[in-house]
């Protein structure tokens, strides 16, 4: 029997396309959680190394040339260990496989990472499961606030990025 002119075979089409639509729905969710997910690590890992830098200008100053003749100056092996040791104390549990790189010149630091994060719903997904992030930050030890007088700005880095072996 036809209803409003149509066949009864085309009544049923819709029920093949409703679970296709939710399919693409779930799917692209999903993709939404996970790309969340990583910006997250991202933000989190970037909060760790300007944490880790501005602990690094202050815990890194070389006694010696202050003393001496009263310069700022970052000793690269008290920064390096200020470095791991604020990293290691954050400890964020999302982020593994934390490869950390320092560039001191002067009294100027430059952090660099890279971490890997776990997916949320791409662990379903052979190669998606893990996702790896970025973040650097820069660091200036100083006297007062950074800009307040052209003395007190350092100028850019030069030294190359090295890595930082943390126990």
């Amino acid at each position: 029997m036809p209803v409003n002119g149509h066949r009864d075979r085309d009544c049923g089409s819709v029920m093949v396309l409703v679970p296709a639509g939710f399919l693409v729905l779930i799917v692209l969710g999903a993709l939404a959680v996970d790309s969340a997910a990583s910006y997250l690590a991202q933000r989190q890992l970037r909060d760790t190394l300007t944490a880790a830098a501005n602990d690094a200008v202050t815990a890194g100053l070389s006694n010696g040339s202050f003393y001496s003749n009263g310069s700022l100056t970052l000793d690269p092996a008290q920064t390096a260990a200020a470095v791991c040791t604020s990293v290691l104390a954050q400890a964020d549990g999302d982020l593994h496989d934390v490869q950390l790189w320092m560039a001191t010149d002067g009294r100027s630091i430059r952090l660099a990472a890279t971490a890997r994060v776990d997916a949320v719903f791409g662990r379903a997904l052979p190669g998606v499961g893990i996702r790896t992030v970025r973040a650097a930050t820069t660091a200036v030890a100083a006297t007062g606030p950074v800009g307040a007088a052209a003395s007190e700005r350092a100028p850019p880095l030069t030294q190359p990025l090295q890595p930082v072996d943390c126990p």
